[in-house]
């Protein structure tokens, strides 16, 4: 079950890690773009763990998922360190892989 895999996702990158602090924001071009969470590392970061929940999410948040562009700027100022760059490329490459199942 897809739950399961983002579970897997959500530990392997210690995404609950998360301070909130929004340096991530500061340096994302998607985020700079729309001015919207979702469309930023922060709320990518919560959607997959909404995902590892079981909690549903519309295709706007998903949007905002694949709109990331993987230029890795946010994992540079990330202080607690998370991978968020590789958390969110190997959250949309699963769910591409189960969108096509």
């Amino acid at each position: 079950m897809i739950n399961d895999q983002v579970k897997l996702l959500v530990e392997k990158y210690s995404l609950t890690r998360c301070a909130r602090c929004n340096f991530c924001e500061s340096v994302c071009p998607t985020y700079a773009a729309t001015r919207r969470r979702i469309h930023g590392p922060r709320g990518r970061i919560w959607l997959i763990i909404y995902l590892s929940q079981g909690i549903d999410v519309n295709s706007d948040e998903y949007d905002g998922l694949l709109s990331c562009l993987n230029c890795r700027a946010c994992n540079q100022v990330c202080p607690a360190g998370i991978e968020i760059a590789e958390a969110i490329h190997d959250a949309k490459a699963l769910l591409v892989r189960n969108a096509l199942k």
